[in-house]
Formats: C-alpha cells, structure tokens, sequence
C-alpha cells in the first residue's frame, strides 16, 4: 500500500504548493515513486513541476466530464508524477465538493489502483473545501497529515483558535534572524512540541525563483538553503512513516 501525505495551510498563502512540490521531488531524489494530486482548484502544482500554464485537463475535470481521471495524469521524470486538479470556474469546483461530500471514499477507493504505480502519494489540500481534505484525511488512511504555518503573528493566531487539530506541524518560511520569529518558534517548541515536525524550512530567495525557472526547489538550488532543509524533511518523512507503518502492523 502506498504511503499517503497530505499538507494543508493553517491558513491561506502558507506556501502549500511549493512546499508539496519540494517534497516530492526530494522523495523522489531518494529513489521513492511519488504522485503528486492537487486537490485544489487554484491549478498551480503542476507549474513548480514543468507542466504549461493552460494545462486543462485534471481529475476533477475529469469527474464532471465523466472521462477518465488517469488519463490526466503527467510523467514529469520516471517514477515521478503530477495529477492536475484541471480547471474548472468556481461552480464547478463546488459541484466536485459536493460530489466527495455525497462520496468521501473516492479516494480511498482509488489507492488500490495507485498502489502498484506509486510509494507515495502526496495531496496538496485547499483552504476552504472540506470535503477535498477530509476524503484524504479521514477516509484514504492519510499516513502523514501535515498542516503548514508560516513563523508569524498571523499562523500563531491561527494554532491559538485551533487547538483541537492534532496533525503534525510544519513550520516555513522561519527567519531565525528576526527577533519575533525566534521568539515564536521558542513557544511553538514549548507549545505544540508533542506534533511539531522537527525540520523548519528557512527562508529563502531560491523558493520564488524556483517556481520562476518551472522547477521544484530541489532541481533549481540543489545547494540553497531551502533545498537543505528539504531533504532533512525528506528523511524525517520516510523515517516517521516507516514507524507509524511498523505501529499500525502491530496492532
């Protein structure tokens, strides 16, 4: 079975995209299959992947078609792969959230399918459609769900009004440099210590330009700061799944 991950923003303009993108390229790097879905209508996974501006074509297109979801598929490299979300008006993403709220288990019953193709799946969650992120996080036997905070007054706003949500949190966009940043990653430490991923992502002027070049961060700055701190999400990511795995076969 696939290993699935879901990354969602504490708040909108967190950095989602780049961030999912980074990733699955870093797993990738390290020999994994990887699948990239964008489960948001915005349509910009596919850009920090090689994949034109007008692409058209997605599952969820491809839903209210009633063509093939697979076909709209890319190879961007072997064994790495993006699904568009496809473009679709307001209405019609509206129409694809009703349709996984009447059907939560379209996903789940979709990674058989998957499994053969892909080590990991990797979902790029909206904002405001709940019922695209629950039919990953609550149906498909989501292994990592991550929300993404920016290390700000705004995302630490956020996690005060949010203390119920217990997924695993990633810090970005962390500029030790700043003394308010600092100062807050001290109380995320002391706060959400129990879910907080250990590995921040930086700033750095390499992540708006890798999305300029077309390019995931690791192909664009394999030396950046950034890129660093990437592959140490990689690993974190592979080690913590392979004990939450190991776990739940124990059970």
């Amino acid at each position: 079975m696939s290993t699935v991950l879901s990354l969602q923003g504490i708040h909108g303009g967190t950095g989602v995209t780049t961030v999912l993108a980074a990733l699955g390229q870093g797993l990738h790097a390290q020999g994994v299959r990887v699948l990239l879905v964008e489960c948001s209508p915005d349509q910009m996974l596919g850009l920090h992947l090689g994949l034109a501006a007008d692409v058209e074509g997605g599952w969820a297109r491809a839903l209210l078609e009633g063509s093939d979801w697979r076909d709209a598929a890319f190879a961007c490299a072997p064994g790495l792969a993006v699904l568009p979300y496809g473009r679709v008006d307001a209405e019609g993403a509206m129409q694809v959230e009703r349709h996984l709220h009447d059907t939560p288990t379209l996903w789940a019953d979709r990674l058989p399918q998957l499994a053969s193709q892909f080590d990991w799946l990797l979902f790029d969650l909206p904002q405001r459609l709940p019922a695209h992120a629950a039919a990953i996080n609550q149906h498909a036997r989501c292994t990592l769900p991550l929300r993404l905070a920016c290390v700000d007054p705004v995302s630490h706003v956020f996690l005060q009004r949010q203390r119920d949500d217990d997924r695993l949190l990633l810090a970005n966009r962390y500029d030790p440099a700043i003394t308010v940043q600092r100062d807050l990653m001290q109380l995320w430490l002391h706060a959400h210590a129990r879910r907080l991923v250990p590995q921040p992502l930086h700033e750095d002027a390499q992540v708006p330009a890798a999305l300029a070049s077309k390019q995931p961060l690791g192909r664009h700055a394999a030396n950046s700061l950034a890129a660093a701190d990437v592959d140490g999400l990689v690993l974190w990511c592979l080690a913590e799944a392979a004990r939450r795995q190991g776990r739940a076969g124990e059970r």
